[in-house]
């Protein structure tokens, strides 16, 4: 039982005559009915029968174009499939983000990737970064965004974007007037500190450690939002970067103060991918409008913020 015998079986009972059948199939007459015979014998059964001058399915042959119909409808799925992998918009992709960008920026990359990819499925995960850099070390998701870079050896991690620091005070803060605030201006104040987890603690930290500056460090989370709410009912300050400001911007001028923080701190923005991936153009492209919407964005949101 060969493809071309089923292709003519189909085209038979789809047109209603050998004719038809030919016609519909590029080939003479005598070919169809050399391929229908050919498939009777590897059936054993008779696919047709004439009456009133007409072909009709034996009730055998019906049993069997049900499924021959079934494959060559899975082989026209099969066919689009292949030409939507070729137009790079078919696939799914495993992403995982920091829950800053995941929540805020990542809905925007998506979706303007989706214009041009429009049969492309997304499995969005959020995480910390330190998390972010072990699920793509282990494979369990093919890209991530994360807050640091990663130390692994099966990732490579690229920079995308360098955020300067802000600090963010209560509005009614006294330093709140000034244009911006140094770590110096930060002695002796109740400070609201990133958690253990966050790579960005230990370069904060260093700043206020190399000038001798004493922090009363009596809160400490893992979460922006959570930093941002205690700051806004006046507990303490804290110094964070401007993506943690912008998703909290509704807050801004009521009840937090936002200023540039001295020294100039750098958080950095990292894709974090597999050193050793398989040649995927999806994730190619993919890894491209990633790269270029934060970058576009994040600027923005520096210039927004510290103008």
């Amino acid at each position: 039982m060969k493809v071309r015998q089923l292709e003519a079986f189909q085209a038979v009972v789809l047109t209603g005559s050998v004719t038809a059948a030919a016609a519909r199939m590029n080939v003479s007459q005598p070919a169809v009915s050399q391929l229908l015979g050919q498939l009777e014998r590897a059936c054993k059964f008779k696919l047709f029968d004439r009456r009133g001058g007409k072909i009709h399915l034996t009730r055998e042959a019906e049993i069997l174009y049900a499924e021959v119909d079934r494959i060559f409808v899975n082989v026209d799925r099969i066919a689009r499939v292949a030409t939507a992998i070729q137009e790079n918009s078919w696939g799914a992709l495993r992403v995982a983000a920091f829950p800053a960008v995941a929540r805020c920026l990542m809905p925007e990359i998506i979706l303007e990737f989706q214009i041009d990819h429009v049969a492309t499925r997304f499995h969005i995960q959020s995480m910390r970064s330190r998390t972010v850099v072990d699920a793509v070390a282990a494979q369990h998701v093919d890209i991530g965004v994360s807050s640091m870079a990663g130390d692994r050896p099966e990732v490579e991690s690229i920079l995308v974007h360098t955020m300067r620091a802000i600090c963010i005070l209560p509005a009614q803060h006294r330093l709140a007037q000034r244009s911006c605030v140094h770590a110096r201006d930060l002695e002796g104040e109740a400070f609201i500190s990133l958690g253990q987890q966050d790579g960005s603690k230990s370069t904060v930290d260093r700043v206020f450690d190399q000038l001798s500056v004493n922090r009363k460090i009596l809160i400490e989370s893992g979460q922006s939002e959570t930093i941002y709410s205690f700051v806004a009912a006046g507990a303490g300050v804290s110094v964070v970067d401007p993506l943690c400001a912008y998703n909290q911007r509704d807050l801004h001028e009521t009840q937090i103060a936002i200023r540039p923080f001295l020294p100039e701190v750098d958080f950095g923005l990292w894709i974090i991918k597999q050193k050793h991936h398989q040649n995927y153009r999806l994730l190619d492209e993919f890894e491209r409008k990633t790269r270029e919407t934060l970058s576009t964005k994040l600027s923005a949101i520096d210039a927004d913020l510290l103008g």
